[in-house]
């Protein structure tokens, strides 16, 4: 594994529909590698590799990060934001971010706002400046992205990682490793990772990639928290160090259960740990993908992390290498046979 392509993904700034520094920084890992290219209309950047078979699978995460945008300009010199993405309200204060002005200029500041009932109202940047004037001359304007100053960090624990939008940079990293992996291997069928855009403002291009090149079968990667860190028994299944995630249900998708037993099957086989998980809230690529055309046979993975939708969240790197591991063996030994098995429902 290349660490430095994590740490770049990580570091790279870009909420949904601004997700060219995060594109970049795959290419630039990438881009020498055997695989068609292409991008659908939202900006989903999707890498193919064509197989034995026609039939075809589509893995997917996504490359926008929750943040902030600039809404409005202050005579104080205060800079409006917006929030984008389900940003927790706790972490809407009193943090380091960085403001992206059109023409790629970086400004720090901090945010703030006012904590009401559980909720940040009057959310603002803050970067010393005391007139509107002061902001303008710094090139900043309405609509230009904000995010977390974070940076990629290796804590001192074994194992252990620290930065900003592991949700989803994980999965972009997750592919790139695997791209790889089976550059110069001949596959079973034909594979298509799109790093999607738009997700966590309403899962929008998931939809587009998979329409884009219509894959016959889905996995999506993402990333989970459990809600609290003082909990690690048998109701926690989200636990860092303890292996991927397989969820069987979410709001958004009821997962193809014989791609459940898929997953569960080539896990054992390797001997990779598997938390078996599901949702009550929250949703992931899956929740459009699996509705596009026939539908799609989908199924989601998770990597677990603490803490998200905030500044930090820490992970296990080993969790990330099984998972890697993981989908090298799903997709080497998926065939016609497995194709059917997940499709043949008379």
């Amino acid at each position: 594994m290349n660490i430095e392509f994590l740490k770049n993904l990580s570091n790279a700034d870009g909420i949904a529909s601004n997700e060219k520094e995060v594109r970049q920084a795959i290419l630039a890992e990438l881009e020498e590698l055997p695989y068609e290219k292409q991008t659908d209309g939202l900006g989903s950047l999707i890498f193919s590799k064509k197989g034995q078979s026609p039939k075809s699978i589509m893995i997917c995460g996504h490359m926008d990060e929750v943040g902030f945008m600039v809404r409005s300009i202050s005579n104080l010199g205060l800079i409006h934001l917006m929030v984008v993405g389900g940003v927790k309200p706790i972490a809407q204060h009193l943090q380091k971010i960085r403001i992206t002005t059109f023409d790629g200029k970086k400004i720090s500041g901090v945010i703030n706002g006012e904590y009401r009932d559980g909720k940040t109202e009057n959310l603002y940047c803050d970067i010393g400046a005391t007139t509107a004037q002061e902001v303008a001359e710094l090139g900043i304007e309405v609509g230009n992205m904000a995010c977390y100053a974070t940076e990629f960090e290796e804590f001192a624990v074994k194992d252990i990682y620290a930065g900003k939008a592991f949700d989803d940079r994980l999965a972009c990293f997750v592919m790139g490793e695997l791209m790889k992996r089976f550059a110069n291997a001949e596959l079973p069928l034909t594979v298509h990772f799109a790093n999607t855009s738009s997700e966590e403002v309403g899962i929008r291009g998931a939809k587009t990639a998979v329409q884009a090149v219509n894959p016959d079968i889905v996995f999506v990667i993402d990333v989970a928290t459990f809600s609290t860190e003082f909990v690690r028994d048998h109701t926690n299944q989200r636990q860092i160090g303890q292996g991927p995630i397989l969820t069987h249900f979410d709001r958004t998708l009821a997962p193809n259960l014989e791609m459940i037993h898929y997953v569960k099957e080539t896990a054992q086989s390797q001997n990779i740990p598997l938390q078996l998980d599901m949702f009550n809230s929250g949703g992931t690529d899956g929740g459009e993908a699996h509705k596009v055309n026939e539908g799609k046979p989908t199924v989601v993975t998770i990597l677990p992390v603490r803490y998200g939708h905030c500044a930090y969240s820490i992970v296990n790197i080993r969790d990330v290498q099984q998972m890697i591991d993981l989908y090298e063996s799903l997709i080497k030994n998926f065939t016609e046979e497995t194709y059917h098995r997940m499709v043949d429902f008379i």
